[in-house]
């Protein structure tokens, strides 16, 4: 049962997440929209792992597992030809993710001291919306294999 509402519950704050992005980009609040861009695909390749039962939680003092290693693990895994993670995962997807992750802390960390223009903020976003649909898609399509598979 307590699996069944923690399930509703990432429902629902995917849904409100995704639905905060949308009013974000639509009204060009592109910071915001690349803030949970981020937060989103985070949550993405935490799914793949933890559906592969590749997924640890890290202990209380520790630090949560960044971006790129999530992306190397997914890797690792789809290096195995005939995987699941190989058929879905095996694209320039994830460095496609890493690239765009790249930009994004570049300009986080260069925020007050660059010449920032509102068209580089969209171009990023947008592009972080599309890497969103993406991997969602694809985390969506992996999961369900894997669960069909231990159904059999």
């Amino acid at each position: 049962m307590e699996q069944i509402q923690n399930n509703m519950q990432k429902y629902e704050n995917y849904r409100e997440q995704m639905g905060r992005l949308k009013k974000a980009l639509g009204a060009g609040f592109y910071l915001e929209a690349i803030f949970i861009e981020y937060a989103i695909i985070e949550d993405r390749l935490e799914s793949v792992l933890r559906h592969a039962g590749k997924w640890k939680e890290p202990k209380l003092n520790e630090q949560p597992m960044s971006l790129q290693k999530k992306k190397n693990k997914i890797e690792k895994m789809a290096e195995e030809k005939k995987s699941l993670a190989n058929k879905y995962f095996s694209d320039d997807t994830l460095n496609r993710i890493i690239d765009w992750k790249n930009q994004r802390n570049a300009l986080i960390h260069q925020l007050l001291k660059q010449d920032l223009h509102t068209e580089e903020l969209q171009g990023l976003a947008g592009q972080g919306r599309l890497l969103v649909k993406e991997i969602s898609n694809k985390t969506k399509l992996f999961n369900r294999a894997l669960e069909r598979n231990s159904e059999k």
